[in-house]
């Protein structure tokens, strides 16, 4: 589902944040992105993305390379993003409409999904994530653990066969971990493919098929 072949990422600057990673996470793993701090996750969770593109190597998803090209296609890039998502470790990255019922609905407006199925989605997506009494909020004036929920929610809006998440536990409390742990465990069970990051060993040994290690380059 998801390959990279010896890819390396450099930033203007020339700084390395990945060096020759291969990877190859195949449909419906659970796969937990590991290694210290600055040692290139949310780089490699990005590129995942298509965020941002390798220096040099090959990303393929589902066969098809993922380049800066590639995503200028409009129906590719469309496709391509309704089929992965991703949640930043920084809700505030991903959050900017008025309400967050808007913001749940945002991604499946862009996908021209129809008013009708779009309020399913956006009911269905609320109640999941058990934050139904916030829909005519403003995101901004949300805790970081709502805010966290309902960046949760609007990726799930769109169903994407893969989700990527940067430290999905962060800033949520004890009720939060364990809503989150639960929805990870229930989208395993329906066949999605996840890559996450985390530091957190009880949830990684939970849910993750398997762990992939990232050091930092030249280290």
């Amino acid at each position: 589902m998801l390959e990279l072949k010896n890819v390396s990422h450099s930033y203007e600057d020339d700084v390395k944040t990945l060096e020759n990673v291969s990877l190859r996470v195949e449909r419906g793993q659970a796969v937990a992105i590991v290694g210290a701090n600055g040692s290139g996750k949310t780089t490699l969770l990005k590129l995942l993305n298509g965020l941002i593109f390798p220096t040099s190597g090959v990303y393929e998803f589902d066969g098809a390379p993922i380049t800066r090209k590639a995503l200028m296609d409009a129906k590719f890039a469309k496709s391509f993003h309704r089929r992965i998502g991703f949640v930043f470790q920084n809700a505030d990255a991903q959050l900017f409409c008025g309400s967050v019922e808007d913001e749940i609905a945002f991604g499946p407006r862009q996908l021209n999904f129809t008013e009708e199925e779009i309020r399913r989605r956006v009911d269905d997506c609320l109640e999941l994530l058990e934050i139904t009494r916030l829909r005519r909020r403003a995101p901004y004036v949300l805790s970081g653990g709502e805010k966290r929920r309902v960046a949760f929610a609007c990726v799930l809006a769109v169903n994407p066969e893969v989700l990527v998440a940067d430290e999905p536990l962060a800033s949520l409390d004890e009720l939060g971990r364990n809503l989150i742990v639960e929805l990870f465990k229930t989208l395993r069970s329906t066949g999605k493919t996840l890559v996450f990051a985390s530091h957190n060993e009880e949830f990684i040994s939970e849910i993750a098929d398997f762990r992939f290690n990232v050091e930092k380059p030249n280290a």
